[in-house]
């Protein structure tokens, strides 16, 4: 064998190796990455449940103050016209 020949295959033998190593990584990089996804998920649900309880009783504390609102209005309106009778 000539010498040409033993440079080209350890050549390809060293990019076969990095090109191999290289895949290895990648797909150990995409498991992480769908393992992250995953957990993102997770805590986005978690994240929607709190802020759904949350709205909950905010909307049910304005719903009671824009009907104290009404009431006092409506009350007001009343001695309203009791005074310019």
């Amino acid at each position: 064998m000539d010498i040409t020949q033993i440079v080209i295959i350890i050549s390809i033998l060293a990019i076969t190796t990095i090109l191999v190593l290289v895949g290895i990584s990648i797909i150990n990089l995409l498991k992480e990455l769908k393992t992250t996804i995953f957990k993102t998920n997770l805590i986005l649900d978690d994240a929607k449940v709190i802020t759904s309880s949350v709205a909950q009783p905010v909307s049910t504390l304005a719903e009671v103050f824009a009907g104290v609102k009404t009431g006092i209005a409506t009350f007001n309106t009343f001695f309203n016209k009791n005074k310019k009778d």
